[in-house]
């Protein structure tokens, strides 16, 4: 059984340029592969969707519904692929950030307008607490926190490094 999808794009191609060949040419696939494509559709669906000779290509009256169908699905699969790529190259969301209360105060809430104003689709929680917190339980995506870290699963970055990465935190200098 060959891709409900390639062969929906090779029967829409095939019905917009009148040839299998030049839809085989289109998605990069030989004549004989476009022409198994279609076989396939018209073989699962139970109908004849084109009107086939040497020379010319029309569609059937059951080919013009199904070819409707097709563009309206294809466009619909593009647009969703389309939005969530886009998801994944665009910061959305929200950032749960706790902060000791000094540090937080003068050095993260400063940066949090500009951060904003990059990634306007990134919601910013800054919680400031001097005390210990628990990442996990209460949700927090990142925790600072300045001293030695006590034995447990934890793992910690210098800050310098993690902060050299940042291209928002230009100004920051500890």
């Amino acid at each position: 059984m060959l891709d409900r999808y390639t062969s929906m794009q090779v029967f829409v191609q095939a019905a917009s340029r009148g040839s299998l060949s030049a839809a085989g040419r289109e998605l990069n696939m030989s004549p004989a592969m476009a022409t198994k494509h279609v076989d396939s559709l018209e073989t699962r669906l139970g109908t004849k969707l084109l009107h086939r000779t040497t020379r010319q290509l029309s569609l059937t009256d059951a080919g013009r519904g199904y070819l409707q169908a097709c563009q309206r699905i294809l466009q619909d699969l593009e647009e969703a692929e389309s939005e969530v790529s886009s998801q994944q190259h665009q910061a959305m969301g929200r950032l749960r950030l706790n902060a000791p209360l000094s540090f937080g105060t003068r050095f993260i809430a400063p940066l949090i307008p500009e951060f904003t104003h990059r990634y306007p689709l990134v919601e910013v929680d800054l919680g400031l607490s001097d005390t210990q917190q628990d990442l996990l339980k209460e949700s927090w995506d990142l925790i600072v926190r300045i001293g030695h870290l006590a034995d447990s699963d934890l793992r910690a970055r210098p800050a310098v490094s993690a902060i050299a990465r940042c291209d928002f935190v230009p100004r920051l200098s500890i």
